[in-house]
């Protein structure tokens, strides 16, 4: 099944992602069909990925590949910023080390 979201892009990156918002840690991947951002947060990676052309995803995973934590956001730098404090909070539960 075709994504037309993804095929109707009109020749432009689809969503809102762009070289500029790789920043703070966060590295541009992908390429000028869609591009991602990711970061490493020591044991724990971070991706944000678009959802629709105005809209992300952020997700934090296990290097297995398994998911801790995905939600929406409106912005890249929402995104990025959620993916940012959602790290922050789970460092600031010391007494779960063995989840990070």
């Amino acid at each position: 099944m075709i994504d037309h979201n993804r095929a109707n892009s009109d020749g432009a990156p689809f969503g809102p992602i762009r070289p500029e918002h790789a920043t703070d840690g966060w590295a541009l991947a992908g390429g000028p069909a869609e591009w991602w951002l990711t970061k490493d947060f020591g044991a724990l990676h971070g991706r944000v990925k678009a959802s629709t052309r105005s809209t992300c995803t952020w997700r934090i995973g296990r290097p297995d590949g398994s998911l801790m934590r995905e939600a929406s956001a409106r912005s890249v730098d929402d995104a990025k910023t959620s993916a940012d404090e959602w790290i922050r909070e789970q460092a600031n539960h010391a007494d779960r080390p063995s989840e990070l």
